[in-house]
């Protein structure tokens, strides 16, 4: 039975992938597409008259490899740039995915050599990705390195080059096995595998001192990841963090609701909305994911 609470108050960052191609073409989570820069615009303005207004953006690469950030046609950046030209920030609110994930071959989210992390290497890539965003426009950008000095090193980098942008680090990221569809979609070669350097499911507190070191560092924002099964860590750090905190309801979680409603075992508007009252509860301002159409329904009724 619907019940008559109010929908709480929360503001959604919608992940918009966008790939090389002329045309979009789905993916493994229903409802989302791999954009191409132009139905990409098209799909932020449909968005804008349906009254959202931030975006986290993701690259989908058909050929690997970080050089060709520095190129002229880099499909990020050209959407990035255009959507500036034809919208304010007081209009809209870009977020570029600084994930090497998509660029490496490996599927890594950091450069290996000798079966190690090549922590330097790690940290250039980051840093070029950042500054080839910040040059095109965008407000934040967001590292996922798991490494200790992920912002220090990108406020640094912005700096010298005289940008202003946001850093919005994915601080407590933990190894988890939700992320699959994520990378089928972004064409990762790591398939299911979990990974050793992120934080460890079971040792929130390391999680939550990355936040802390963060935030000392520069980051005007912060990212829990996964979202359901680290309610704890999440509320731990909106109530630890002197700024705002956004949680990432990651692909596995978003494709095992569409799977159960799909299966006539779930009733998606109701689950949305009730996972999104418990972010609130734990008290994050923004939740990051791939269910924009359903938030809007219920925010508009």
């Amino acid at each position: 039975m619907k019940n008559n609470l109010q929908l709480p108050s929360i503001d959604y960052i919608e992940c918009l992938f966008i790939g090389p191609a002329e045309r979009p073409k789905e993916t493994a989570l229903k409802n989302n597409l791999i954009h191409s820069v132009d139905s990409a615009l098209a799909h932020v303005e449909m968005r804008l008259e349906q009254g959202l207004s931030r975006w986290l953006v993701v690259a989908v690469n058909q050929q690997k490899g970080l050089l060709q950030v520095s190129h002229s046609q880099f499909h990020i950046a050209r959407f990035i740039e255009r959507a500036c030209q034809r919208w304010t920030r007081d209009q809209i609110t870009l977020i570029a995915d600084v994930g090497l994930s998509p660029y490496l071959e490996s599927g890594q989210s950091v450069v290996f050599a000798d079966h190690s992390i090549d922590i330097e290497a790690s940290y250039q890539g980051a840093v070029d990705l950042a500054l080839r965003f910040a040059k095109a426009g965008a407000d934040y950008v967001a590292p996922c390195l798991s490494l200790p000095e992920q912002t220090s090193r990108i406020v640094s980098a912005l700096a010298q080059n005289g940008l202003e942008c946001g850093l919005m680090p994915y601080s407590t990221k933990f190894s988890s096995s939700l992320y699959g569809p994520y990378r089928d979609t972004v064409q990762s070669s790591l398939g299911l595998k979990r990974k050793d350097y992120q934080f460890d499911f079971s040792d929130s507190e390391q999680a939550l001192q990355q936040m802390d070191s963060d935030l000392e560092q520069g980051a005007a924002m912060t990212i829990v990841k996964p979202a359901l099964p680290y309610l704890d860590v999440l509320q731990a750090a909106c109530r630890r963090s002197s700024k705002p905190v956004a949680v990432y309801h990651v692909s596995g979680e978003y494709a095992m609701a569409i799977h159960a409603s799909e299966g006539g075992l779930l009733y998606l508007p109701d689950y949305f909305e009730e996972i999104h009252a418990a972010f609130l509860r734990c008290g994050a301002q923004y939740v990051i994911g791939y269910a924009a159409d359903f938030f809007l329904e219920f925010r508009n009724q």
